[in-house]
């Protein structure tokens, strides 16, 4: 598979220009002609990855509309292979367009759907992956798009919250550093020099601190960039060669006040979903906690959510094997209790997925917005620092010299 830019001409004689997925220019060029294009010049781009340049340009609302599409073009039995063509053609995404045709040709290969997803992790996350394998096998496509489809118009909706909600305190934390990093690199320096060409000797507290600081980033600065990027590499080669120095560090990890606590709880309520739409597709109990438990991108949590199925084949309810993980509130194991009596536990895991991942949420809102006017403290404070650092002692210098 290449990537192809290629120039064409429209049948009322403008010309067009776009990017294309596929094996060879032939095909290309029959492409270009079921859509009245004619080929004019094409070039494999080699001078960059493409799955960089394409997946990082993929939006939630594409993956929606793939959902959507699928669920329509299901329930009036149309093929896939040409209900992703179809998709493909009327996209208006350029990079999502790429990633669907290479979908249409890898089916024309022999692939089922699911596979064909699964050689873009980027794009088709392993959720999404499973709820389409889970399908294909029972033969309910238009539900499993209808579920992904929730779920990502869910999640689309959290993230664009935590984005709003992380703005300010970034644009905060991006003015405190600039301005330390330009006193650092400029001001700083000069002012030093200045000092002593006004024979001023005694310097005082705040100036010697910032001197030193100064010194130490321009000394020391690129050695502690090197230092802080080897162990960081070193910790991510750790990880990647060691299972159990992953899970050490992922244990860490979840015991960092705060923020260990924000992440678990979003594993947790990702995972309960997965489970609670498998469920949804007629899948029984005991496979689609596997297959959930495949999609928990965090092996610490992997290792202590592989008990709960071999609790089940012992003859354990769900409420006591998810008790015994010790993973879940007990609120959750509630509800999940009473699911199980009721014979409701698909629509009770949805709920508590939901509740969980918005406590979640509003627990790491409130961490954020405590942010906010701490970055403005800090802000203050490195101000009247700068203030009796510079301006004091150069005002001092300035009325003792007119004197």
């Amino acid at each position: 598979m290449q990537l192809f830019r290629y120039r064409s001409l429209t049948s009322d004689g403008h010309y067009q220009t776009g990017n294309w997925f596929g094996p060879s220019e032939q095909l290309l060029y029959s492409h270009l002609k079921r859509q009245n294009l004619q080929l004019i010049s094409s070039k494999v781009i080699n001078h960059r990855p493409w799955k960089v340049f394409l997946t990082s340009r993929i939006k939630t609302e594409d993956l929606i509309d793939f959902c959507v599409h699928l669920e329509q073009l299901d329930s009036i039995k149309m093929p896939l292979t040409e209900s992703i063509l179809l998709l493909a053609e009327n996209s208006s995404s350029q990079p999502f367009k790429v990633i669907l045709y290479n979908l249409h040709q890898s089916i024309l290969e022999g692939l089922l759907l699911s596979e064909a997803c699964s050689f873009h992790p980027k794009v088709f996350d392993s959720i999404f992956v499973q709820c389409l394998s889970v399908s294909e096998k029972i033969g309910n496509l238009g539900q499993a798009a209808r579920h992904l489809k929730d779920h990502l118009s869910w999640k689309q909706g959290q993230q664009t919250k935590l984005r709003q909600t992380l703005r300010y305190p970034l644009i905060l934390f991006s003015i405190l550093f600039l301005m330390m990093l330009f006193m650092v690199t400029f001001v700083t320096p000069h002012l030093e020099d200045y000092l002593e060409l006004l024979g001023v000797k005694e310097k005082p507290l705040a100036l010697k601190s910032l001197i030193t600081l100064t010194k130490g980033v321009q000394d020391y600065g690129y050695s502690l960039c090197f230092i802080l990027f080897s162990f960081v590499g070193t910790i991510t080669l750790c990880c990647r060669l060691s299972v159990t120095f992953l899970k050490k560090i992922q244990g860490i990890v979840f015991s960092i006040p705060g923020f260990g606590k924000v992440k678990k709880g979003l594993l947790i309520g990702n995972f309960l979903q997965t489970l609670s739409i498998l469920l949804g597709q007629k899948l029984d109990l005991l496979k689609s906690l596997e297959k959930s438990i495949d999609t928990v991108p965090n092996q610490l949590l992997q290792g202590k959510l592989s008990l709960v199925p071999d609790a089940l084949r012992k003859g354990d309810s769900l409420s006591k094997a998810f008790r015994e993980t010790s993973l879940f509130s007990p609120f959750a194991l509630r509800l999940v209790q009473l699911g199980e009596e009721s014979g409701n536990l698909e629509s009770l895991l949805e709920k508590i997925a939901k509740i969980e991942l918005k406590n979640i949420l509003k627990y790491l809102y409130s961490l954020l917005a405590w942010t906010q006017p701490l970055l403005i403290i800090i802000i203050g404070l490195v101000m009247i620092w700068i203030v009796t650092a510079t301006v004091v002692p150069l005002y001092d210098s300035l009325a003792l010299f007119d004197l």
